[in-house]
């Protein structure tokens, strides 16, 4: 699927984010570092994750103080495509744990709503006016990615060099970017 005009346009943090009607599928790690860059990028955000426990109704009410249009928890959560502030979305941003075959991913595609991963959003936002955009070194395989990743942050730290490890090692992409630390590289497993 290809992006709309107005999705096409958001390639950097200063592209004209505000207002964006955005769906972020999860609440954990990664879909709460979405969802909070989006919210400050001035994007009209939902958040949906089917757990609801006590650590995401914390993340839910943290997201609400920020600015989140909403969050639904529970196991219908993501039984649909929801509206974001009383209109249908433009975009749904998926955390990685979202299988692409889940009823909300599936309902956005049949209704023609981009979908994006974390990373993508990362990838995105990467550039911005007046701060440094850090190179990426992205990481994948079957099996030792962990390792290298790691390995790899620690010798270009070793060299001299801002980096840090990034994505499924802890540090969401996103936050590695609003980090006040201008990186160098990010190492991306």
């Amino acid at each position: 699927m290809l992006d709309t005009p107005r999705l096409a346009g958001l390639t950097s943090w200063d592209a004209p984010w505000a207002g964006l009607r955005v769906v972020v599928a999860g609440i954990g790690v990664s879909g709460f570092a979405a969802a909070d860059t989006l919210i400050e990028l001035g994007a009209k955000v939902t958040v949906v994750d089917a757990g609801d426990t006590e650590r995401n109704r914390q993340s839910a009410d943290t997201l609400k103080i920020v600015g989140a249009s909403d969050v639904v928890l529970g196991p219908d959560a993501m039984a649909a495509v929801p509206d974001v502030a009383g209109q249908r979305p433009e975009l749904v941003v998926t955390s990685p744990g979202i299988r692409p075959t889940s009823p909300l991913l599936t309902a956005a595609r049949e209704e023609g709503i981009q979908i994006w991963g974390d990373v993508e959003l990362a990838w995105r936002v990467n550039r911005r006016e007046g701060r440094k955009s850090p190179e990426w070194l992205c990481i994948t395989g079957t099996n030792g990615k962990t390792t290298t990743v790691g390995m790899t942050a620690s010798i270009l730290q070793a060299a001299g060099l801002k980096a840090v490890a990034v994505g499924n090692v802890g540090t969401p992409i996103l936050d590695a970017l609003r980090d006040p630390v201008e990186y160098d590289v990010l190492a991306v497993e």
